[in-house]
């Protein structure tokens, strides 16, 4: 008996998770891929260094970054259900500032050149408490 609920729970579990997760798919699909959907965002990144590259692309993840000699400066944005964008923002490995992480998160409908200030002014209050 226990196991029967046991394997009814897991099961509308599993199909809450899939169908949140094939909405999610859906709409960064119809607003043509992530690349698409968040390219102001993308291009504010990719200007700030000149090695910046998209290091990975799924349909609902982007990195973007540089890594090189000098450490890893990274940007993971992930869609999220609910409409909802997370940014978590990594410094690893760099001779010169410790290593540390951001996260923001935003509706998917704000303005991207927003997200950047807000991101971009957190960065630096971050780097004015580590000096």
């Amino acid at each position: 008996m226990w196991i029967v609920i046991l394997i009814i729970i897991g099961v509308f579990i599993v199909y809450k998770f899939g169908k949140n997760s094939g909405e999610t798919i859906g709409r960064v699909q119809s607003d043509g891929g992530m690349r698409l959907k968040y390219a102001t965002l993308v291009k504010n990144i990719l200007e700030g260094h000149k090695d910046c590259q998209i290091m990975m692309e799924t349909r609902t993840y982007l990195r973007i970054g540089v890594s090189n000699y000098g450490g890893s400066t990274i940007f993971h944005i992930q869609q999220c259900p609910n409409n909802i964008v997370m940014i978590d923002y990594d410094v690893a490995n760099n001779p010169a500032v410790p290593q540390f992480s951001l996260r923001f998160t935003f509706p998917d409908t704000k303005d991207q050149d927003e997200m950047m200030d807000e991101i971009c002014l957190a960065i630096q209050r971050k780097m004015m408490s580590l000096y």
